[in-house]
């Protein structure tokens, strides 16, 4: 795809996980919905919050909603496991899971603050940071 057939529509899908998941604790979904919705919402044609896009029920959603014209923006768990939950919803659609379609945004032990901000890079064309590295463990008492 050359840029002048690239999607220039983005829209935002937000997978909340059930707003469960252990790594999202830190996310309040509808504060963050609604900010994008009113900080952003003039960059994107949609949005949409789905408990697991990964099941059946999703891959439907996105069999409906996913399009070739637009560039999907996705908050959810981290990139590796949206890379292969989200696949066989693209598939569906008929819509490559490539850059020009796809974006990804890790929320995974992440806050609502730092996942806006990523969306925000995202919507920009901006490549998004990569999260520090988890701190080694403690050692046990008496080692050095």
């Amino acid at each position: 795809m050359n840029e002048s057939t690239k999607p220039q529509k983005k829209a935002v899908l937000f997978c909340t996980c059930s707003g469960i998941c252990p790594s999202m604790t830190q996310i309040d979904f509808w504060a963050l919905a609604e900010r994008v919705r009113v900080e952003l919402g003039d960059q994107i044609e949609f949005m949409a919050l789905h408990p697991r896009l990964c099941e059946e029920d999703g891959e439907r959603m996105m069999r409906q909603v996913l399009s070739d014209k637009i560039q999907f923006i996705t908050p959810a768990c981290a990139e590796k496991k949206q890379e292969k939950l989200l696949r066989d919803g693209f598939t569906k659609a008929g819509v490559p899971m490539d850059r020009e379609h796809w974006i990804p945004v890790s929320m995974a032990k992440e806050t609502t603050e730092t996942v806006f901000n990523r969306i925000k890079l995202a919507l920009a064309g901006q490549p998004q940071p990569t999260s520090p590295p988890a701190p080694p463990p403690p050692k046990p008492e008496g080692q050095s």
